[in-house]
Parts: structure tokens; sequence; C-alpha cells
């Protein structure tokens, strides 16, 4: 019996969840390079904003890829959230240089209770758009110059709502290149990602904030980021009301089109993760448990195993003799298939599948994120750039038509 679930729970688990990778990943592969030429002709106005707080080494270079994209009709709406450092000087330098850049400066002291920082400014921000399509995009993101173009190219011949996509995950850092492209994956598992582009998974819903595309009736019907005001994953939430009215979100892989660097220090990385663990489940800890189980059972299990098996090669049990070589070739399978589909997470997001073969230093540190968002799911707590929230998710949210939903 144990070693049926050892069988079962080791090798057998990692057999599914490969083959749930490669199948998820294929229905994810929306975009392609040139855009469809049925849409050409068909070039709405979009206003891409950017949100940014105290990102004054990045956000020249967001800002300048946000301006290079070969979309003939754009127009950019920069943030400046209550910033101390630089941000503000560097909006304001670019918009000087170029007419489509407006650039919205908020006050200390402007963040009412309930709202999130990033939340408002956007919020403040969409009121100076003209887009037809709004475009939400973290100060963090760098664009390819066709990243806009293809992404409107499949909304408009797909008739999507929303667009969002997962771009290439950039690490400069040996903790960054460990632990982000994990973190990232256990969050795509742990909130059915791959699924979400199913019409008939009404309860399943996902975007990136990082790159969100979004109509802006489908935007006003949702009633705007006042509805998610006090939501840390928004995204997620725009989503999932979306796909609960019937509309069509949509979320695509965009290694090619975009990349982010999400977090530059191991502090960085266990705040921001658990948050997004903590929040995207609206402080729900059932996801979290789900992953934890995975780590502690799916994967440490591998130690205990061989361990066993070793111990019966030498001291074998009289009459299951044979047993013995089924635990250890069952143990090196179930080793051989987590480096490789380890590997091959760390490789779609432009990472080296090298980084597998430490699986047990980095699952062990993904662990410690995870009952990090645990406490919080407790505490209901959040630090994030520099201000501390006390308020809780509200579990539901109250659409501008009556409704109600789980986002």
């Amino acid at each position: 019996m144990l070693l049926v679930f050892y069988l079962a729970a080791g090798p057998g688990a990692w057999i599914l969840y490969g083959y749930l990778m490669h199948n998820g990943r294929r229905k994810m592969q929306l975009l392609k390079r040139p855009p469809d030429p049925r849409w050409e002709g068909q070039t709405p106005q979009v206003t891409i904003l950017v949100p940014a707080k105290d990102e004054g080494q990045r956000i020249r270079g967001c800002l300048l890829s946000v301006l290079g994209q070969d979309y003939p009709a754009v127009d950019v709406v920069a943030i400046n959230d209550r910033s101390k450092d630089n941000t503000g000087a560097v909006m304001d330098e670019l918009a000087a240089a170029d007419p489509r850049l407006t650039v919205l400066h908020t006050q200390e002291g402007s963040l009412q209770p309930g709202w999130t920082g990033k939340n408002n400014a956007l919020f403040q921000g969409q009121k100076l758009a003209k887009g037809e399509w709004l475009l939400f995009v973290d100060s963090d993101v760098v664009l390819e110059p066709d990243a806009l173009s293809v992404s409107m190219s499949v909304v408009i011949n797909r008739n999507y709502d929303l667009l969002s996509i997962l771009p290439r995950l950039e690490s400069h850092s040996t903790w960054e290149t460990l632990l982000v492209p994990l973190a990232a994956s256990a969050a795509s598992t742990m909130y059915l990602v791959p699924l979400c582009n199913a019409n008939y998974m009404k309860n399943t819903a996902f975007a990136n904030g990082q790159f969100l595309l979004i109509s802006r009736s489908a935007y006003e019907r949702m009633g705007t980021h006042e509805v998610v005001k006090d939501r840390f994953c928004e995204d997620v939430a725009i989503a999932m009301i979306l796909k609960q009215a019937g509309m069509r979100p949509r979320v695509a892989l965009g290694s090619e089109w975009a990349s982010v660097r999400m977090y530059s220090s191991l502090a960085d990385i266990f705040k921001g993760w658990s948050r997004i663990y903590y929040s995207a489940k609206v402080g729900s800890p059932w996801a979290t448990l789900g992953a934890v189980y995975f780590i502690i059972v799916d994967c440490f299990i591998f130690f205990p195993a061989i361990a066993y098996g070793i111990y019966r090669l030498i001291n074998p049990l009289v009459g299951y003799e044979w047993t013995v070589w089924i635990w250890l070739a069952a143990a090196v399978a179930h080793f051989g298939l987590m480096v490789h589909f380890i590997g091959t997470l760390y490789e779609w997001t432009a990472n080296p599948r090298r980084n597998a073969w430490a699986w047990p230093v980095s699952l062990a540190m993904l662990l410690a994120i995870l009952f990090r968002a645990l406490k919080m799911c407790i505490t209901k707590k959040v630090e994030w750039r520099g201000t501390t929230y006390g308020h809780t998710m509200a579990s539901t949210l109250q659409t501008p038509g009556g409704t109600t939903s789980n986002g």
C-alpha cells in the first residue's frame, strides 16, 4: 500500500502535472508574428496607462518602449503615484519630448481609505484616456515594438473583450532566477491559468496586470477600477467580473513581446509573491494550502522514498525482496521527472534549465513564501511599495448592474 501511494504521489503526480503543463501552454498560444492581416485598416485609438511609485530606475525604459510601439493610434498616460524619488521628473522630461505622453501626479494624502495605490492611480489616470481601448502596463515592464499591434489584431479578429499576456521573466541574481520563475509557475497552477480561456469555466478567470488590454466599453460596463478598488490583485478580479458577465477575457503567453523584472531582492520576492498568493484568492488560504501539500507530498516525498529503498536494499524484507527494485526505480523516475518538468518551467520563462537541479533549495524557499502568505490570510495585513494596508478585501464585488461577482 505504501508503494502504491508513492507511485501515485511521486512519479504519477508529475506525469499528470507534465501533461497538464504542456496542454495548458498550447491553449495560451494566441499571439503570433506578424499580426493577422485580417485586422488591417481597423486601428481604434488605444490609451496606454502606466502607474509608477518610486520607479525612477525603471520608468524611463518602460515609457520609451511604450512610446516606441508601431501601432499608429496611441496616446499614453503616465501616473506618478506619490513617488519620493525622481519618477515624476523622468515622466515630465519624456512628456516634454513627446506630445503623446500626458503625466498625472498624485500627491501624498490623496489615497482614500479602502483603495490600493495602484487602483487609485489607474482610476484617476483613465479619466484622461482618449482611447476606445485601454492598455494597463506596469512600470517594470518593457514592451517589444509590435506588442500592441499583435495584441490588437488578436482582440479584433477574435472579438475578445480583454487580453492579458504573461511576459518573459528577467532575472539578474541567483535568488531571482531560482525563485521568481518557480513562484510564477506555482501561481499559474494554483489559479488554473491554462483553464481560464475556456468559456465553460465560469468561476475560473485570470489576468496579469503587467499587460492588460481591455475595451473601453467592457471596462466601463464592469464599473472601472472603482469596483475593484480594495483588491491587491485587481487584474484577476477584473477578468472574473468580465467572464461572469458573459464577456470574453483571455490570457496568452507573451515572452516574445514583453519582459519584466519583477523583484530585485530576496526580501521583495518574499513580500511580492506572498502578497499575490494571499490576494489572488481574496484572502482564502485553500489554494495556498494545496500548493504546500503538493510541495511536501509530491516533491519532498522523494527523500524518504529513496532512503527507504536503500534501507530495504541493505535489509531485505523476506518474501518481498523484489519490491526494493521498484522502490529504487520509482524514486529515480520521480527525481528525473521533477528535474525535467521543473527545468521546462525555467526554460519557458527564459531562465536556465540547470536551475532545476537546485529544486530542494528553491522549493524550500517557495514553501517559506507560501507560509508567509498563509500568515497574511490570518492577519489580513499587507505592506507594499511603502504603503501599509489594513483593510479586508470584500468577498464579493457589486457591479453597476446590481449583480455580484466573487472576483
